[in-house]
């Protein structure tokens, strides 16, 4: 049976156990498990997990969820049915939606997660449009964001398919309503790039209409994908440590 979730290091057997140094990591459209694989070295004293969507790497022939909302359920269910919690579930981009429906679901389970960081997203319903029919608008939204590379874009084949993983990515951001008059009780961090793309960075505040604990808003040096070239380690340090996780040494392994 294919999983969502890709573990920093196997998890161990035996009862059912808290690890409070435990992180989950949710990426953004068009984006793998595999974005966030340096991570568990650069956070050595936690358990860096990610979620890998269906068509991806190795889920490749596996079809789209038909909504966000079902995804969300899928992770979530994955989530309960194992041994593994989790103190801080980290979305970036699309990812920051879909890790807001799991806290919401893993809520009404009573199994909640202590804190939430979004990263590069406007509140839902403030959201910008998003287009997923046509490669034209698809490949235009995409330059906005985050310019693709010359050797991408002189592969036909493999532009062919990066703009398939979007395009299934941005009907599911597109079709999500489930966040209405939603709110949580985890920490919420807010992170974004001070030269995101202005209706992000301008709207991604307004995460605070979903808190009902604790709501931050974190400004990082760069733009959409600051997180490229400076993961926000140092934050979700900070988080666990607030959290009160223990030392739990681990390294990825694939």
């Amino acid at each position: 049976m294919s999983t969502y979730i890709r573990p920093g290091r196997p998890t161990p057997s035996g009862p059912a156990h808290t690890h409070a140094g435990s992180v989950l990591c949710f990426p953004h459209a068009g984006g793998c498990a595999s974005f966030f694989r340096s991570w568990q070295q650069l956070l050595p004293t936690a358990r860096v997990h990610a979620v890998q969507y269906p068509g991806r790497e190795d889920r490749f022939a596996e079809p789209a969820p038909q909504s966000l909302s079902a995804l969300a359920r899928a992770v979530t269910e994955e989530i309960l049915a194992g041994d593994e919690r989790y103190s801080l579930l980290f979305g970036h981009s699309m990812g920051a939606y879909v890790a807001f429906e799991v806290d919401r679901l893993l809520r009404e389970a009573g199994v909640p997660t202590p804190t939430l960081v979004l990263s590069s997203a406007a509140a839902p319903a403030l959201r910008p449009p998003v287009p997923y029919e046509e490669d034209a608008d698809v490949l235009a939204y995409l330059e906005r964001y985050e310019p693709l590379s010359a050797e991408l874009r002189q592969d036909e084949e493999l532009l062919a398919l990066l703009l398939e993983y979007v395009k299934d990515d941005l009907r599911l951001v597109s079709g999500y309503r489930e966040h209405t008059g939603k709110r949580t009780a985890a920490r919420l961090v807010s992170v974004v790039g001070e030269r995101d793309i202005p209706e992000i960075r301008s709207r991604a505040g307004r995460w605070r209409d979903h808190a009902g604990g604790e709501f931050v808003q974190v400004v990082k040096p760069g733009g959409h994908f600051y997180l490229r070239s400076e993961p926000p380690v140092g934050l979700i340090a900070a988080e666990l440590a607030r959290a009160g996780s223990p030392d739990s040494r681990s390294t990825w392994t694939s």
